[in-house]
Formats: C-alpha cells, structure tokens, sequence
C-alpha cells in the first residue's frame, strides 16, 4: 500500500497532468485542483519514512513545473470550459473524487497542526543531536493515532488513557532514511535502534520497567503495551518513555536524574510494529495502572510537533528548560 499510495499515485497523477492536459480551462482546473489536493492529502497525512519525507516536496516542485511548462508553451487553457472526450470527462471525474478525499485528508491533517486547548507541558529533548522523525504527534487522529484512547466509553482504553496525547519519534539519517534494508525483520537494521534516552527534566525516576526482549520486526507484545518504559516524575507531571531496548536502562526507581541523563535506549519492546521512542506526559501515575493517568499535551523545546515533523538537534539545543508553557 506505501508503493501504491506514495510513489505509483502520485507517479501516475503527474504523468497524466503532464502528457494529457485537460483542454478547457474548467477541465483543466479541476485536473490540476485535484492533483494537487492528492498530493496535498499525501504530504500532510500519510507518514513518510519510506519514501523518505522530502519526497512529496519533489512532487510538489515537479507539479509547479509541469503548470509552468504548460503555460509557457500553451497560455491559459481555453477556449471553452470543458473540451474533453467522454472517456476523458469519466478519468477527470474519478481523479476528482480521489481530490476530494486528498482535500479531507488534508483539511483534518492541517487541523492537527492547530496547538490544542488545554494544558501543555513543556521538555528538554530526551535523545542527543542528530536527525528525527516524528512518526505520530499533533491534535487530531489523522496525524495522532494515540488520541482514540481518549474515548472513555471503551474499557480497554482506560488503564492507556494517559499515553493518548503522545509523540512517537523516529531517529533518521540527514537524508531522511532509518532503515538500512528496505524492510529488515531485524530491530538493528533500524537507526533508531541503540539511540540513547535522556531524562526530559529534572526530577526522580518514579517507574522502570525492564527485562521484556525487542521483538522482531513487525511482531508486536501485546500483553506489555509500553514494553520497557521509564516515568520520570518531573514535579507538577510525568514523562514516560516507552519502548526501550531490553537490559538498556541504567537507572533504578527513586533515582535522581538531571536533564539530558541517560536512561536508557530506544527499542522495540512492547506494542511497536518498528522500534521508535513513545514519548508522553499525564498528570499522575496510578498504582495499578500506571499509564492511565490525565494525558497531558506536550512540547519539545517549546514545539508542538505534528506527523512528518522533523528535528535536526544540535547540542545547543539540547537541555533547555522544562515545565509548562
């Protein structure tokens, strides 16, 4: 489905915009209007690791000199408003329809973009300098998958409550790939894989949890959702980072830990289809279940991150204050 839907579509889509321009300017507006829609909607709401995130801005520029070139050789599309065969009027109004579904897509995805309302915690970021990827983050469920545990009137939300606001990070190369197969069964063959965790605040080590093996990839454990995990108590919350490489952690419940301490490594422990760092922040952090405290919105560096958001940390960057905004 990531062939067809980010590289055949798009492909496809440009080549027909390109060699078949409609005739008519009515036509041709709704070609290239829906066009562009889908690739739009592709950009903002579907991640991008493979391919790699620059990728939709090559359509993009490949889309703007296609219109140019057009233009140039053939003006303003007319005369008339819609001189297009019946076979073509059939493709126009299909390709339209996928426009409008790419509008949808991307309308929701923008809208999670928008800083939400409520209470916004701010951290240091808990990984060194380097290059990252946000998997899944902002204000709506198109571009945060974590948010449907938010539905209260579903039991088996309830003790993951706290985790539905969170961030899911991946560490890339400068050029945007983390993987160095193209889909690799094994944890290592991930960038992410190994990356060092540092404590997001100042404060105490409230929560470890140790000892369950990184699965291969996509297999994923169930029964120990946040796999190996760490909450930080960072005085008026708590940050769990979640996910870790087995046997990586370094700190013991009740620790002290200052900013950019090492915790641990990410991993791929736990409900992860592909290892990545789980970052969240709540409230409190129940006896019995711990991550079904209040989920808390949560800033990194003073950044509301969304999908496909990329950090590009330097060390001056790293350990900036934290709590909240």
């Amino acid at each position: 489905m990531v062939i067809i839907s980010q590289v055949v579509l798009p492909l496809v889509l440009l080549i027909w915009m390109a060699l078949w321009p409609a005739r008519g300017w009515l036509a041709w507006g709704l070609q290239l209007g829906s066009v562009t829609a889908v690739l739009l909607g592709l950009r903002l709401a579907a991640l991008w690791t493979m391919p790699p995130f620059w990728v939709p801005h090559v359509y993009g520029l490949v889309l703007a000199l296609v219109v140019l070139a057009h233009l140039v050789r053939k003006g303003i599309p007319g005369p008339g408003l819609w001189r297009v065969s019946a076979g073509g009027s059939v493709i126009l109004l299909v390709v339209s329809g996928l426009g409008g579904f790419g509008g949808y897509l991307a309308w929701q995805a923008a809208k999670g973009r928008v800083p939400p309302q409520g209470d916004i915690v701010n951290i240091a970021p808990p990984f060194p300098p380097g290059h990252y990827l946000v998997a899944h983050g902002g204000s709506t469920s198109m571009v945060n998958v974590h948010l449907k545990t938010l539905n209260e009137s579903v039991e088996r939300f309830r003790p993951w409550r706290g985790q539905s606001k969170a961030l899911d990070i991946f560490r890339i190369h400068p050029m945007g790939f983390h993987r160095t197969d193209w889909h690799p069964d094994n944890p290592a063959g991930y960038t992410t894989f190994g990356t060092p965790v540092l404590a997001p605040c100042q404060g105490k080590v409230a929560l470890v949890v140790d000892g369950l093996e990184d699965q291969p990839v996509p297999v994923m454990d169930r029964d120990h959702m946040a796999g190996n995990h760490v909450a930080v108590d960072c005085g008026e919350f708590f940050v769990i980072l979640a996910h870790l490489r087995q046997g990586s952690i370094g700190v013991a419940t009740g620790d002290e830990v200052a900013i950019g301490e090492l915790l641990g490594q990410m991993g791929n422990s736990g409900n992860s289809s592909e290892p990545h760092l789980h970052l969240h922040a709540q409230k409190a952090l129940p006896e019995e279940t711990p991550l079904s405290g209040e989920p808390l919105w949560l800033t990194i560096n003073n950044r509301f991150l969304v999908r496909n958001d990329t950090l590009h940390l330097s060390r001056q960057e790293q350990g900036r204050g934290t709590g909240p905004d």
